[in-house]
């Protein structure tokens, strides 16, 4: 009895496993190595998937579990850390200009306070959209707190806010990325596995440098190893791979990549990245365009005003000194935004958003060279511009 049990045993493992599972096991059962063909009509349990992960299908129930056993017998221990410099940061302000919102509108500004309380006409008025201005300094008339916005010009205290720019920064590479990096970019708790219930012993910030070491499917999700036994849902973090030189562009030459999916920027010389950051690039209706351009003009600060509407139009926005502003393709430009915290997401008109320190570095490594003392330069052929290629690449087919 004891001799039929095991060859109905036998006879049952035959049916579910085809004999091909029976040639010698393979080494090193990567997460590439199982069986791609999805046809198949039968299942592996996970000791066979264990000890033949290529005749097994990806859908298997061990499948994923021989995954991650095979990437932590595989990934260096302890896991490396990303060999990165911080870009040098002042203690004070990061910013000679004192940046303010117009609010509540409509508001006006006077040539001098006494003006307005003459009840002369306003020298303009903000009356709709986003309004932002540099405040030169400030008065008291009557009672009253105005700030000078431009030199003779004068807002009421009661319309402005004083804001302060964000003081993130992406980060300099010491040696070139031997994997995926980039941020996280907001709070989140990692999963021990992919999908599954969520760590309460850990936590990631908003713009934490993480370094991704692994990725696994699940459904329509990517998954990202960040961290042992931490997987963190794609749709929370913006990523950074090492690209190759885009064709059209000199081995040797410096240029930026933008890419509008994962809302990142790196800059290379020739094939090594030198520098990463995040950015903020334009809405689904005004998008940042693809391909490659050229940086044809440079402005170490410049005001910005959306052409296509009037002051009286929601759309409208007016711009006080945007700092280190360079246009690569037309109208559309790498510059600082002083008026959001919102990098890594998309929110701009179709311009390159960038935090202030990041813009200023990038604007001192990218060609034409702009003396400190020059308020516009243009390429040229003995001095042409830092080329920039925008693309937008996910991290699963279609995603873009």
């Amino acid at each position: 009895m004891l001799r039929y049990w095991k060859v109905l045993c036998l006879t049952l493992f035959l049916l579910l496993v085809p004999s091909a599972v029976q040639a010698e096991a393979l080494p090193n059962p990567g997460p590439d190595l199982f069986a791609g063909d999805l046809s198949t009509d039968y299942i592996c349990p996970a000791n066979v998937t264990q000890r033949y992960p290529a005749r097994c299908p990806s859908y298997s129930p061990g499948a994923r579990q021989t995954r991650i056993e095979y990437l932590r017998a595989t990934l260096p221990d302890p896991l490396p850390e990303l060999a990165v410099e911080d870009l040098e940061v002042p203690e004070d302000a990061i910013t000679p200009y004192t940046f303010a919102y117009v609010r509540p509108l409509p508001a006006a500004s006077y040539r001098h306070p006494e003006e307005a309380l003459a009840g002369l006409p306003p020298l303009r008025e903000f009356l709709a959209g986003d309004n932002w201005v540099s405040i030169l300094g400030e008065v008291e008339y009557n009672g009253q707190l105005w700030y000078e916005i431009n030199e003779g010009e004068f807002v009421l205290a009661d319309h402005i806010a004083v804001t302060n720019p964000s003081r993130f920064h992406g980060v300099l590479l010491q040696e070139q990325p031997q994997y995926p990096f980039g941020w996280i970019n907001r709070d989140v708790n990692p999963s021990a596995a992919p999908g599954g219930a969520q760590r309460t012993d850990v936590v990631f910030r908003r713009y934490d440098l993480i370094t991704i070491f692994a990725q696994e499917r699940l459904g329509d999700t990517m998954w990202y190893m960040v961290g042992e036994e931490q997987w963190v849902d794609q749709s929370f973090t913006s990523r950074v791979d090492v690209d190759p030189i885009p064709e059209g562009v000199d081995p040797g030459a410096k240029w930026i990549e933008v890419n509008t999916y994962e809302q990142t920027l790196a800059a290379y010389e020739g094939g090594r990245m030198v520098f990463a950051t995040l950015v903020s690039t334009g809405r689904s209706n005004t998008w940042t365009p693809n391909g490659l351009h050229r940086i044809w003009s440079k402005l170490p600060s410049t005001p910005m005003i959306n052409r296509d509407v009037g002051p009286d139009n929601p759309g409208w926005y007016y711009l006080e000194d945007v700092q280190w502003t360079q246009y690569f393709d037309g109208a559309f430009a790498l510059h600082a935004a002083y008026w959001h915290n919102s990098f890594s997401f998309t929110r701009s008109h179709g311009c390159v958003n960038m935090s202030i320190l990041d813009a200023k570095w990038l604007f001192e490594w990218t060609t034409p060279y702009t003396p400190a003392d020059v308020k516009v330069v243009y390429s040229s052929t003995a001095n042409p511009g830092t080329w920039v290629w925008v693309h937008k690449t996910g991290p699963i087919p279609g995603d873009n």
